[in-house]
């Protein structure tokens, strides 16, 4: 009897990270979220035409800056979410600690 190797398909769509317009959804949504909260009426500025078209501007601005770091790094806002953990510095020390005792 002649065995095979079991062939698994993965799907490119499951591996790629998530992106709209090419930039890093999260970061696409906050700044469509403080473009709309500035040029908006009921937002910071009242609905004010020159406050419309700077929110326009920073939108378009925003967007090609997102995708020049998506394309760098796809997975930037990942590493900057784990890196946020970490401490500035840490005390060097030459045992190892344990809850109940000390070598």
């Amino acid at each position: 009897m002649e065995e095979r190797l079991r062939v698994a398909i993965v799907r490119r769509s499951l591996t790629r990270p998530q992106f709209i317009f090419g930039c890093d959804r999260t970061l696409f949504l906050l700044l469509l979220l403080a473009c709309m909260g500035l040029g908006l009426p009921g937002g910071i500025a009242s609905g004010n035409f020159i406050n419309f078209f700077i929110a326009i501007i920073l939108f378009a601005v925003g967007v090609q800056i997102l995708r020049a770091m998506a394309k760098k790094d796809p997975l930037i806002m990942n590493i900057f979410r784990k890196s946020v953990k970490y401490q500035e510095s840490y005390s060097a020390s030459s045992y190892v600690s344990h809850r109940d005792r000390e070598y």
